[in-house]
């Protein structure tokens, strides 16, 4: 739990860490700035407990930590913004787990709790980096069960990793299945880890490697109404590209 201390700065300054940007029109609308988007249903994803994590899978699952903000357990739909441009590829820019149908009034950044909140800028953000070109959305529970099933697969199969012999295969084959707004290699994969139930929704990151932000938006009483993964910034990444 974030300290006492902790919370107090946070009280002073969590005005310049909310987004800016109305992030649900993303995918209510079908253009932001000079850029047609469209949307892509991925499946829905399961939180058990509602203590949430964003992370790139391929690189930090093993050490997320879910954000101080949670949501009600439950099961929600999954939904990905795209920009599509042949010029710069069909781009992902932001997740959705629509928590609810209600329209988001503002939107907090998701935060751990130990963040240095001192000297901000009116820009700046806290999110979590990507090496591998990919993202995640989860439940904290999801991500130790996963780590139990794959305890049992490296007892089996000695000096296997979760990249090269589960995920890329997964990834290709989701790829042949579903492929709209897919490279052959796969974009995106809603992957039930063997036994448990529970989900892993994983989907290429923007632009692709970086420092990426997940935004909790909340309606007009005040409750979590979707958490939102931002990858890209349509309006200003792509303001002088009409296409």
């Amino acid at each position: 739990m974030p300290s006492k201390e902790w919370l107090e700065k946070y009280e002073a300054v969590k005005e310049k860490l909310r987004c800016k940007k109305d992030l649900d029109a993303y995918f209510t609308e079908k253009k932001i700035g000079t850029m047609d988007v469209d949307t892509l249903e991925i499946g829905a994803v399961s939180f058990p407990i509602g203590e949430v994590i964003a992370c790139d899978p391929l690189v930090e699952f093993a050490d997320a930590r879910p954000y101080m903000q949670t949501i009600p357990a439950g099961t929600y739909p999954v939904t990905v913004c795209v920009v599509p441009s042949e010029k710069y590829g069909n781009r992902y820019a932001c997740v959705k787990v629509a928590v609810s149908d209600a329209k988001p009034v503002r939107y907090e950044m998701g935060l751990q709790g130990d963040e240095e909140l001192d000297e901000l800028g009116d820009d700046e953000i806290f999110g979590f980096g990507v090496d591998a070109g990919m993202g995640c959305v989860a439940d904290v529970k999801t991500r130790d069960a996963f780590f139990e099933y794959w305890k049992k697969r490296e007892a089996e199969e000695e000096g296997i990793d979760y990249y090269d012999d589960l995920f890329c295969d997964l990834l290709e084959e989701n790829a042949k299945a579903y492929p709209k707004y897919q490279c052959k290699y796969g974009d995106w994969l809603n992957w039930t880890i063997p036994w448990t139930g529970l989900n892993l929704p994983i989907f290429a990151s923007g632009w692709g490697d970086g420092v990426y932000p997940v935004y909790f938006g909340y309606d007009a009483d005040g409750k979590v109404c979707g958490v939102y993964v931002h990858f890209i910034d349509v309006e200003e990444d792509y303001s002088d590209d009409g296409e």
